[in-house]
């Protein structure tokens, strides 16, 4: 795991143990961008399939933001039910989203919601989400990786946001775990440089120039046969990507206008979202951005979209911190990818683990709810303006057109033109599920 920074995230399930600046060495980059090339030289087909230039924002909502205060709420029920806010018009007829989507509210026309996504996990763990179940590690930015690999040179995975320990490229090994950048709005975040590998006898260069002499000088050293020549040539596009101005270009947003940033907030979710632009601009074909706040040592405030109340912070955090911050954020996003004309190309997905309790608990907050959960959708071909499936009266269970988390992973890959009825090396990863007929056709 390439790793820049740290990052916290907490929910009532505990503080993970802080990130540390984890940097590997060319040795270790071998296998974590060399490797990558080299498979993707190997395994990607010759020809170009539709859907070969698709690439994906996926916006983990860590801790399980209620349905009720985004995307699907119940004015019409008693107030134990509907909570403390009402509903808003969208710029879309006949659909009404929470009052705390403002933002949202006049960019429905861009986006999509599903409300009807159930299942029965009921822990914090993002696996499930990210890879269809509560014992995979291999994520989907990962299969991506392994299918399509490098589009430029830009790494084709990446991860901004807290670490979720365990999930990258599971299976598929090191080679297709994302570059991982906790804090995109620290204004000093860039790509670091590297120590060579442990087989090159001097012991540290200080520039990367110096670095591939090294390498000239250990491949010298070496037998020459096919397999070697062929590391060789993933050396040097791993050198090509860490020396790419065009890359590191993409990582600084201070090239972005003052108004442009500040449109998306000035916080590290906001940052992020223009962050995951910049580098899908650059040739990044997955970013998944997981939810996180302005979390400070010692601090007792919550990260998490987990409003149990009690010990935990209740709803009020939706209104004070949570929604403001992803509404202004997640609408600016959708904003400035179709202003930038990769809305059409890009799938945009904001989920969390799970929904919440249909009734407020006593403390005025409300608890996990696997069985229904609202799902924000857009690009790649996604109708925008639509509301797909209707939760009952109460919010509580899908009254009509149930999407199972198997068939929500299946349409997620049919919307990135990754179809396992066509490429049997998808299988294991899709399972059973049948992706969406509304949205792929």
């Amino acid at each position: 795991m390439l790793e820049i920074g740290d990052g916290r995230i907490r929910t009532c399930e505990g503080l993970s143990r802080r990130s540390l600046l984890t940097v590997g060495g060319i040795g270790t980059l071998g296998l974590t961008l060399a490797d990558p090339l080299r498979a993707s030289e190997q395994q990607r087909t010759p020809s170009r399939r539709a859907g070969d230039e698709r690439n994906c924002i996926l916006v983990y909502l860590n801790g399980g933001p209620s349905q009720y205060e985004t995307f699907d709420p119940k004015p019409e029920q008693p107030a134990e039910i509907r909570g403390p806010y009402g509903a808003i018009e969208t710029n879309v007829s006949g659909i009404r989203i929470s009052e705390l989507l403002p933002n949202l509210s006049r960019e429905m026309h861009r986006y999509s919601v599903i409300r009807t996504l159930t299942h029965s996990f009921d822990s914090h763990s993002p696996r499930h989400m990210m890879t269809g179940s509560l014992t995979g590690s291999t994520t989907y930015g990962a299969v991506v990786t392994w299918v399509r690999g490098f589009r430029t040179d830009a790494p084709p995975f990446v991860r901004l946001g807290a670490q979720m320990d365990g999930l990258g490229g599971g299976r598929l090994g090191s080679a297709c775990d994302p570059v991982h950048i906790p804090d995109p709005s620290d204004p000093h975040v860039v790509l670091p440089d590297y120590d060579p590998p442990a087989s090159v006898p001097p012991p540290r260069f200080g520039r990367r120039l110096k670095l591939l002499e090294a390498f000239e000088e250990w491949r010298r050293e070496t037998d020459q046969d096919a397999t070697l020549k062929e590391r060789e040539g993933s050396y040097r596009r791993a050198l090509q990507v860490l020396t790419s101005s065009a890359v590191r270009r993409a990582f600084d947003l201070s090239r972005e206008p003052d108004s442009l940033r500040d449109a998306y907030g000035a916080n590290k979710f906001g940052q992020s979202c223009l962050l995951a632009r910049r580098l899908l601009e650059a040739g990044t074909r997955y970013a998944e951005i997981k939810w996180f706040g302005d979390f400070s040592p010692g601090s007792t405030a919550y990260d998490a979209w987990d409003v149990h109340g009690a010990e935990l912070p209740g709803l009020s955090r939706m209104e004070t911190q949570l929604c403001p911050r992803f509404d202004h954020g997640m609408a600016t996003l959708l904003r400035d990818l179709d202003d930038h004309g990769l809305l059409q190309n890009t799938l945009v997905v904001a989920v969390g683990e799970f929904g919440r309790t249909p009734k407020m608990n006593t403390w005025g907050g409300r608890d996990h709810w696997p069985p229904c959960q609202s799902v924000l959708i857009a690009g790649a071909g996604v109708p925008g303006g639509t509301i797909f499936g209707e939760s009952d009266l109460q919010g509580a269970y899908p009254a009509s057109r149930p999407v199972t988390l198997p068939d929500f992973i299946a349409t997620q890959f049919r919307l990135l033109g990754l179809n396992p009825n066509l490429d049997d090396r998808l299988r294991p990863f899709v399972g059973p599920g049948e992706p969406m007929r509304e949205f792929v056709g």
